[in-house]
């Protein structure tokens, strides 16, 4: 059994070079598929959400035993453009370690509900959120459109951000559009108030 394998590779050694190949594209289309959710799609427990973003930033790591089994050329440039991944991810695991997951376990509360609006399956949500970690981060008042898929499970779509606000609130000006207010959009306490209409989708993207 183990003569036939090695000999099946030597005469098809195409077939075992396509295999690290082949990982690697798959890891590149998840990578793709797992980003793309990450902007649109929410969980309400927290631990779900941050449970995704580590297994996203993992994915580099699980491309180096691919990229290592590759051809010379071609794992010397895959490596090239593997390593910034790599250092993207170690540093976006180590601020999870030591800001998200503790805050988390914890039970941090990191946004404030200022105002909710709801239609229909749809719903606006106006909130004030900050980093985790403490208050050198960003923090301010975000204001994103819902719609529940199924229970613990939503699609989002992110309208607006104001960093530094810390209040406001909603209005309907009609079924598919809402009024905002904001006494103080940032940490200029000379700016003017905000006061913004914003069109709304039933089914958020479409």
């Amino acid at each position: 059994m183990l003569q036939r394998t090695c000999t099946d590779e030597w005469l098809n050694p195409s077939d075992s070079s396509s295999r690290p190949v082949r990982r690697l594209v798959s890891l590149v289309a998840l990578g793709a598929f797992m980003y793309f959710c990450m902007g649109r799609f929410r969980f309400t427990h927290q631990g779900l959400n941050l449970a995704f973003a580590g297994l996203f930033l993992l994915l580099p790591f699980f491309a180096i035993k691919p990229a290592r089994r590759l051809p010379r050329a071609a794992r010397i440039a895959t490596l090239i453009l593997l390593v910034p991944m790599l250092g993207f991810s170690g540093m976006g695991l180590a601020a999870m370690a030591a800001c998200d997951i503790p805050d988390a376990v914890k039970h941090v509360q990191l946004s404030r509900e200022l105002c909710t609006l709801r239609h229909g399956d749809y719903s606006v949500h106006l909130a004030w959120e900050e980093t985790a970690g403490g208050a050198v981060g960003p923090h301010g008042v975000s204001l994103e459109q819902r719609r529940e898929i199924f229970p613990g499970f939503y699609l989002v779509k992110f309208l607006d951000y104001f960093e530094g606000a810390s209040e406001g609130t909603l209005s309907w000006v009609a079924v598919d559009r809402v009024s905002l207010n904001i006494p103080v959009a940032g940490y200029d306490q000379n700016q003017k108030n905000v006061h913004r209409e914003y069109s709304l989708k039933p089914w958020l993207y479409f």
